[in-house]
């Protein structure tokens, strides 16, 4: 879409003048090539809110696997940190990008009609949103079986057992210290200071 990297740089996604917005680049894993860039827009910490744009790539890599594995591993982590809700906002004439949102299992929310003049015609927007309480209820194993497969899916949810336990025996172990030196403390006798 850029005639030239100057062109990129001065562009829209680039120049972001707040601080509510990040961009990412989507990188071949293997060649280092980039792929396309997708970016989160809207954050709101305090409602645990966030807004997933859709992805930027040339239209050879719309509904490649590349595309929505860096939408998964965004999502995914997003939700880790303690986000509620996701949302994907989209024109609601572009099939593609309905497409990808059912993909991702996000929700049709709504329509919001004449929701903004792009290149002087109205645009009616498509409203998806995604919970985390949906994607722990099996649109997180759905998606991550779509992208690695069954096999993948049961080391994952065995890694993710394992890092659960550990975890536990953490807490435990730091809990059992704070109990030792909390009763070495205690069993201290009082030393009394002669005059």
């Amino acid at each position: 879409p850029f005639e030239n990297a100057e062109e990129m740089k001065r562009s829209f996604v680039f120049n972001r003048q707040t601080s509510h917005e990040a961009a990412f680049a989507i990188v071949h894993n293997v060649t280092n090539k980039l792929l396309g860039l997708i970016w989160l827009s809207h954050d709101d910490p305090q409602n645990l809110s966030i807004q997933l744009e859709p992805p930027i790539v040339k239209p050879s890599m719309q509904g490649t696997k590349e595309e929505l594995e860096a939408c998964f591993l965004l999502m995914d982590r997003l939700l880790a940190y303690g986000y509620r809700r996701i949302q994907l906002t989209m024109d609601s004439q572009d099939a593609t990008q309905r497409k990808l949102a059912n993909r991702l299992g996000f929700t049709l929310e709504g329509v919001l009609y004449k929701h903004l003049i792009v290149k002087e015609a109205s645009r009616d927007s498509n409203f998806y949103g995604l919970l985390n309480s949906d994607w722990k209820r099996g649109a997180r194993a759905a998606l991550f079986g779509k992208l690695y497969g069954k096999a993948a899916f049961a080391a994952d949810k065995s890694n993710e057992a394992r890092e659960s336990e550990m975890e536990d025996q953490e807490i435990q172990l730091a809990e059992k210290k704070q109990k030792e030196a909390d009763a070495a403390v205690a069993e201290k006798p009082a030393i009394k200071k002669q005059k």
